[in-house]
């Protein structure tokens, strides 16, 4: 199995490639307690954005809540509800700690901190292979059975990170966050590259980069 990331906090796709050159796409979502809440299986060569698209409408798909979003990489497209960086602006962590330049607009604190929050599921993905060697290098499986372990090593992942938190690779990732007061019931139905979504993120961006000049 060839792991090729396409992700960001949120939301991430794996391609796995046998011997043969046959592939398939799995994408995986995260949430911010480090577990993994949907995973889902693809034809290898479609576009990211062709794979969220038919996620997202299917009747078992993701499900959005209205005013809620998940972060992405830019394969995904900023589209309602999935919220990607600013293109053309410094973003990786290593380029911010090669820097002594803070952040100087908006901007670039929205993509630090986009950074920063995706840095999480890095580490989610990080823990999984390393706790689980037969991830790091292509086994000699089909792939419909190369699916199947990688969807039993998340479970096992989500059954380790519930029952055995003190485990000493779990003590990396963050504590679980308490979501019970969430009772929303309206999901986002569409996914489509609009306006209003991109001027929303210029506003939260802007609205960010405020608060935090007013903290200096």
């Amino acid at each position: 199995m060839n792991a090729k990331i396409h992700i960001g906090v949120g939301l991430r796709a794996v391609t796995e490639t046998e011997r043969e050159k046959s592939s398939t796409n799995v994408l995986r979502l995260c949430n911010i307690e480090g577990k993994f809440i949907y995973i889902f299986e693809w034809e290898g060569r479609a576009a990211d954005g062709r794979v969220l698209r038919d996620v997202v409408h299917r009747p078992t798909g993701i499900k959005v809540p209205t005013g809620n979003y998940y972060l992405c990489d830019n394969g995904y497209g900023n589209v309602g509800g999935f919220l990607t960086p600013y293109l053309g602006v410094r973003y990786h962590l290593k380029e911010w700690d090669r820097s002594t330049r803070g952040p100087q607009s908006p901007q670039e604190l929205f993509n630090l901190r986009h950074a920063s929050a995706r840095n999480m599921i890095e580490q989610t993905f990080g823990l999984l292979k390393t706790r689980w060697g037969i991830l790091r290098s292509p086994p000699y499986y089909l792939i419909r059975v190369q699916n199947q372990i990688i969807v039993a090593y998340c479970l096992l992942h989500n059954f380790i990170r519930m029952e055995m938190p003190d485990a000493p690779l779990e003590l990396e990732l963050p504590d679980e966050v308490d979501t019970s007061n969430d009772h929303i019931i309206d999901f986002m139905s569409t996914l489509d590259a609009t306006p209003q979504w991109t001027s929303w993120r210029d506003e939260l961006a802007t609205n960010m980069y405020t608060e935090w000049i007013c903290r200096r």
